[in-house]
């Protein structure tokens, strides 16, 4: 059997092993001994004279006995000074056939004196050497190295952990600084296989430890935190060789698609509303919030032992709590026992002043966090604590955040306990629940500072508008606490709201206030994005719906912040634009008793104002002109930024038809701008065009103009997101576009034949939104979202003969949620019968085509 053979062989064995469920451990140990095994047959056969005169040394992940199944091969070659020609000859022989098996070496040839130098000069080598082990050969020279390395880290310690830290602290910093992606790369993210590594390669340097047993000898870490990371990356590992096996190269990143096939492959206590790859998750999430407590603790003890100073001088702050520095740490092992009402108010405490805790507060908070059971939870003193932790103006979601890591919030709120670690399986949601709920809170708390005041200047305004944040703050935890119950989130949440601010002796109105807001958390976004906003039913409803004022101040605010906290790039202006609208709208229908005409005309006004300051005085006159020109929907929902863009299209335009393109570096988008005489199916056009440019459209929106043209607005990137297109596509794009514009027959598109499994998961469903009117009926198609999708609905509603009167189009990761405005063949919004027909047609079209 050739060596090429073999390896094929290990791989089958460890995957079989994979399958029987084997733990993670056991996997990589595997995998490691069968490398060791045909590296040493190779070396004895290729390189029989350097046997007595090369030390062959497995180092890093291949050292300490990791290997997954695709890991580098990292080994180093130590060398006399001088060596001969036959041995390195046979080295190279060597090295060549450990390719030509297919393995993916990482290698050195060094002699003792280099190796030294090197690892004096590259804090990489060093942590390599940290874990060389010997393969071959008599061990002369790996003593000699040990014996030198040990003197290095002796005298190096405190350089070597502070680089490690500052290692740690870029990479989460790379990453988003958490644990809890929905994506996660397992090896590098918070709470990653490296964050394992690092704090013990720290420990085994600053306590000159060999093995975690004598870590925990020696105080460095307790027996129980030890066998917590190393369960934790138990899991991890088994994950890993998960990964490789499928994807078969190199990869840490558990998407989607492997999430469901490794909780295919692991045992889980499934239930009847839970999908086994939300346990699956859950389970991830665990270990990597674990890992990312135990470490952070452990981290921040070598910061406080590579700063003595800062923390020697203690102060007495009393409740037994005591200040070094900004550090908030405990008087005693005794504090939470003697009362345990101290779980809550030392995070208070923590609040005041910039104030971090302490390692050791950390430690024993989890440790005594048993005592918050019923009767703490009952009494008037916690709960007057939680609601001042809430009303400080200081770290609030920083407050939140600790009480959730250390186990605290969990107690206190025992619904909470069911979306710590929940993650949602899908594209738009880049967090799992209890980060998305405490980044809410901490989006919120910016309003009053005023952080966000450029992106959505109202959010401020109305912030100051409110009287109790805490209420706020509350609905925000609550919002989506009911995701890991089976139901409508929303009304099951509303209750556990109501049953919380009752049991800490909230009053029935601030309780009803919170409990109506978790109810209705999804309404204002929904309305603002998928009705028409001119629409005065649309508005006479929806203030209907929040019957004052103040509901309405509570929910704009809560919306803003829980979309902001889905992720990275979901809020954006256009969203910001249409809520602003549907809040003004509002706010003068219930304050006007429904006579907001004059509301609308200052808004306009003050809109225009707004693009005109960015213009040449000489040509205001004209700018103006086409602005009050516009439907006021156009000048409402495009941000000042991009309305110039249009407006300058327009002139230039001079009544007839012409394409543009707008790049917004800051949003990371284009938008590309068409005006053009109206004509049956032009949208339809447009969007396959562009479909066809190998562009994604983000959304997309139609006006029409008095002079009888339409502008037709898409927001673009590249297919691969955050990416803008490339100068070959958008060349590409014009002229499709143009023979679009030109009359040119342009064939609907097919639909896409590769499907992501989270497109397989996404229900199709087709409805009439009652948001229309007697002149225009709104339909809703929420579908997979996919390449030339869009084209393909517009394509049915003009192949019908109706006429499009305006298109929002939006996407949720891998969900497209896009509404269209029509009207029959008499201008007039559509019967019964031919909405079930249009209804019947899009469902076709929306529903993925079996492979």
């Amino acid at each position: 059997m050739t060596y090429k053979e073999k390896l094929k062989a290990l791989l089958a064995e460890v995957s079989i092993r994979f399958e029987q469920g084997d733990s993670g451990e056991v996997l990589v140990r595997q995998m490691s001994a069968g490398i060791d095994q045909l590296l040493s047959q190779c070396w004895l056969e290729k390189a029989p004279d350097a046997q007595n005169v090369i030390d062959l040394v497995a180092v890093g992940g291949y050292g300490r006995e990791e290997l997954a199944p695709l890991s580098d091969w990292d080994i180093w070659f130590l060398v006399p000074d001088e060596l001969d020609e036959l041995c390195s000859q046979q080295l190279h022989a060597f090295l060549n056939e450990l390719w030509d098996m297919g393995g993916k070496v990482g290698y050195a040839v060094r002699s003792v004196k280099e190796s030294i130098l090197h690892i004096q000069e590259d804090w990489e080598s060093a942590t390599a050497a940290l874990e060389m082990r010997l393969l071959q050969g008599k061990g002369e020279h790996v003593g000699k190295l040990k014996h030198a390395l040990k003197s290095f880290f002796k005298r190096k310690r405190k350089a070597f952990v502070t680089a490690k830290l500052l290692e740690v602290e870029q990479r989460h910093n790379k990453s988003g600084n958490t644990a809890f992606l929905m994506e996660p790369d397992i090896k590098e993210n918070r709470g990653g296989l490296r964050d394992v590594q690092a704090v013990f390669w720290m420990m085994k340097v600053w306590y000159d430890a060999s093995s975690t047993a004598e870590l925990v000898k020696k105080g460095a870490i307790s027996k129980l935190e030890c066998h917590d990371l190393l369960e934790a990356q138990d899991f991890l590992w088994r994950c890993r060789v998960g990964i490789h096996l499928e994807r078969r190269r190199v990869s840490d990143r558990l998407n989607f698609e492997l999430q469901a096939l490794l909780a295919e492959k692991t045992e889980s206590n499934t239930t009847s509303h839970r999908p086994a790859v939300e346990i699956f998750m859950k389970q991830y999430f665990r270990y990597a919030g674990r890992i990312g407590r135990v470490t952070g603790m452990l981290f921040m003890d070598f910061h406080e032992r590579l700063n003595p100073k800062y923390f020697a001088l203690t102060k007495q702050v009393g409740d037994g709590f005591v200040l070094r520095g900004k550090q908030l740490g405990i008087r005693d092992h005794q504090v939470f026992k003697e009362d345990p009402l101290r779980l809550l108010r030392i995070f208070h405490a923590t609040q005041m002043g910039e104030r971090f805790l302490s390692s050791q507060a950390l430690r024993q908070i989890r440790q005594d966090v048993l005592f918050i059971d019923d009767a703490f939870r009952a009494n008037p003193e916690a709960h007057r604590t939680f609601i001042m932790i809430l009303r400080d103006q200081r770290n609030v979601a920083w407050a939140l955040r600790e009480m959730n890591n250390t186990g605290v919030l969990g107690r206190f709120i025992p619904a909470f306990r069911d979306v710590v670690g929940l993650g949602q399986f899908n594209r738009y949601h880049a967090y799992t629940v209890d980060e998305h709920t405490i980044r809410a809170v901490g989006e919120a708390r910016n309003f009053f500072h005023g952080d966000h005041e450029v992106r959505l200047p109202l959010a401020h305004e109305v912030w100051h508008k409110i009287n109790r944040p805490e209420l706020l703050y509350l609905a925000l935890i609550f919002h989506d606490i009911a995701k890991g119950l089976p139901g409508d989130h929303s009304q099951e949440g509303e209750i556990l709201a109501r049953e919380f601010c009752v049991s800490i002796g909230l009053s029935k109105d601030a309780s009803e206030l919170v409990a109506w807001l978790v109810r209705w958390h999804l309404h204002m976004a929904v309305v603002s994005q998928r009705s028409d906003l001119s629409d005065v039913t649309v508005i006479e409803q929806f203030a209907e719906d929040v019957v004052d004022v103040e509901r309405l101040n509570y929910l704009f605010l809560l919306t803003v912040a829980d979309i902001s906290a889905v992720g990275p790039n979901v809020w954006n202006d256009w969203k910001g634009a249409l809520l602003t609208e549907l809040y003004q709208s509002t706010v003068h229908h219930l304050m006007h008793d429904g006579h907001h005409g004059e509301a609308l005309k200052e808004r306009i006004a003050n809109r225009i104002e707004s693009v005109l300051i960015r213009t040449d005085e000489k040509k205001q006159k004209q700018i103006e002109s086409i602005l009050t020109a516009l439907p006021w929907r156009c000048l409402l929902s495009l941000p000042p930024r991009h309305l110039l863009p249009v407006v300058l299209m327009l002139e230039k335009s001079a009544g007839g038809q012409l394409v543009d393109v707008f790049t917004d570096e800051v949003r990371c988008e284009m938008m590309v701008m068409v005006v053009a005489q109206d004509r049956r199916s032009l949208f339809a056009m447009l969007a396959t065009s562009i479909s066809a440019s190998h562009i994604q459209i983000l959304s997309a929106q139609a006006y029409y103009l008095d002079d009888h043209r339409v502008l037709d607005i898409f927001y673009i990137q590249n297919l691969q997101e955050g990416v803008l297109p490339l100068d070959a596509d958008i060349k590409k794009l014009y002229l499709k576009i143009s023979d679009a514009l030109s009359g040119k027959v342009i064939a609907p598109p097919k639909d896409v034949v590769s499907q992501h499994i989270l497109m397989r998961k996404v229900p199709v469903r087709v409805r009439e939104l009652l948001m229309g009117s007697d002149e225009q009926t709104v339909i809703e198609v929420s579908a997979a979202d996919r390449p030339g999708l869009l084209s393909r609905l517009l394509w049915v509603i003009s192949d019908l003969g109706y006429d499009l009167r305006g298109a929002t189009i939006s996407t949720f990761g891998e969900r497209a949620v896009d509404v269209f405005f029509v009207r029959g063949k008499d201008m007039q919004a559509l019967t019964g019968e031919d909405v079930e027909q249009l209804r019947s047609h899009l469902l076709e079209v929306a529903t993925l085509s079996e492979n």
